[in-house]
């Protein structure tokens, strides 16, 4: 018999944008291996409810942290934590799309913090315990639009870009010390983030993906993968775009997503 999910990764995991869509389903489907979870997100009483659903359904301990990791704050509340983490799930993530011309700058700074900066801050904060344990893993969030070229989506998918990257190379880096990391990048899939940004995805040939089984891809990838993609066609995607040119891939692209996006945004 292998080594347990517990065994490798110890008692405390540590998710964030634990509430909602792939998130939530990781900290179930963790809490259902039987780690204890620390929960972070912004709403305070869906922390409550997500906590008492898991600790009744798997028998676990679940500690709850209200932050908004868009603010240097909540990044700060998060690393007080004052448990043993040795799983780093960092799925927290938000959306600006539209003419990049029209966007706001706040929302697209307050994007890097969230997608880019806070992801750095954590990884940073909870890695050296891992490596003086010699045992650990970091599971981050990137998006298939970090692999491409995604005119609308321009600093979305920079930010994502940014997450594999960063992912990507700490695999090779960290392996050696015992820690397992790997990036999941999902196409799309049926989110509330997804739900509600404006964008017409039925005008686009994509097939949703139930985040359920996007959670299991991703945990049944970790340490075994440096990246994950989910779905046969979003791994054809991400091959393509490492072939095709930027410049074929950018007038595609804008051709494409300009169908789906509302004219307001455009």
């Amino acid at each position: 018999m292998g080594i347990s999910f517990k065994e490798k990764y110890g008692d405390w995991a540590l998710i964030t944008g634990a509430t909602s869509g792939i998130g939530a389903e990781m900290a179930s489907q963790i809490a259902a291996k039987g780690l204890n979870v620390v929960l972070v997100a912004r709403r305070e009483k869906e922390l409550e409810e997500q906590a008492t659903l898991l600790t009744e359904r798997y028998g676990i301990k679940a500690m709850t942290v209200s932050a908004d990791l868009s603010t240097s704050e909540g990044v700060e509340k998060v690393k007080q934590i004052d448990k043993s983490i040795g799983l780093l799930v960092l799925a927290a993530g938000i959306e600006v799309n539209g003419s990049f011309a029209k966007s706001s700058l706040e929302q697209e700074l307050k994007m890097i913090q969230l997608n880019v900066t806070s992801v750095l801050q954590l990884t940073h904060h909870f890695t050296p315990a891992m490596i003086e344990r010699k045992r650990g893993g970091i599971l981050m969030v990137s998006s298939l639009s970090g692999h491409m070229v995604s005119p609308y989506f321009s600093n979305y998918a920079g930010t994502k870009a940014y997450v594999l990257q960063l992912g990507a190379s700490l695999h090779g880096e960290l392996k050696p010390k015992g820690i397992d990391v790997t990036v999941l990048s999902p196409g799309l899939t049926t989110t509330p983030m997804t739900a509600d940004n404006g964008v017409d995805w039925s005008k686009l040939p994509m097939v949703a993906k139930d985040p359920a089984e996007v959670a299991e891809i991703a945990i049944n990838g970790l340490g075994r993968k440096a990246v994950v993609v989910p779905g046969k066609r979003n791994r054809m995607t991400a091959i393509l775009s490492g072939i095709i040119s930027h410049q074929k891939q950018a007038i595609m692209g804008e051709s494409m997503i300009g169908k789906a996006m509302p004219k307001n945004k455009m």
